[in-house]
């Protein structure tokens, strides 16, 4: 008699594959839109969903660009295919796989581990900390006016700054900059 030993090794990666496809679709229905950049998936998927730690967030960001779940154009990400008609759970959390998953040495990064020039919501909410705006409060109205406008997550920084006070003229033109470049 001849046994054959099932494949675990592979059934656990599709399974993880599977799990990332889900928590994307669960990311982008949880957001009402089919695109999202950077700053907003590390922002909204730590801060407003409290999945994970910002710094957390980004590796589930790298990682799913670099499955192939997600996928980059300029500083825009979406979905690789249609995420529309998968099943969530009802309160869907990545599980503690994933976690463990994105966090490991094994995971392939899909951008250089190097640190680069910090994005411009960063630096806004940099300059919303140093102006006495506590982060708890900036990131969520920033989504709020983003989601109520349709704007950029910049742009909407820009106002929330605005609105309590600080001087945004420094930052006006690099903003445009950037939603001008991404919309061209």
């Amino acid at each position: 008699m001849i046994s054959v030993k099932p494949n675990y090794g592979l059934a656990v990666a599709e399974s993880m594959t599977d799990e990332l496809t889900v928590c994307a679709a669960a990311f982008f229905r949880s957001i009402g839109k089919d695109v999202t950049t950077s700053d907003e998936f590390v922002m909204i998927s730590s801060l407003e969903l409290k999945w994970m730690s910002p710094s957390d967030a980004k590796l589930l960001l790298r990682t799913l660009l670099a499955k192939g779940i997600l996928e980059k154009k300029g500083d825009y990400i979406r979905a690789s295919s249609d995420l529309s008609s998968i099943d969530l759970p009802l309160a869907y959390k990545p599980s503690k796989d994933v976690m463990d998953a994105i966090t490991s040495k094994s995971v392939e990064t899909f951008e250089s581990k190097k640190e680069t020039e910090p994005d411009l919501f960063h630096i806004l909410m940099d300059v919303a900390t140093s102006n006495g705006i506590q982060t708890r409060d900036f990131v969520p109205a920033c989504t709020k006016i983003q989601k109520k406008l349709g704007i950029d997550i910049s742009a909407a920084a820009l106002i929330v700054l605005r609105d309590n006070g600080v001087d945004i003229s420094p930052y006006l033109e690099r903003v445009y900059s950037e939603i001008s470049v991404a919309h061209s």
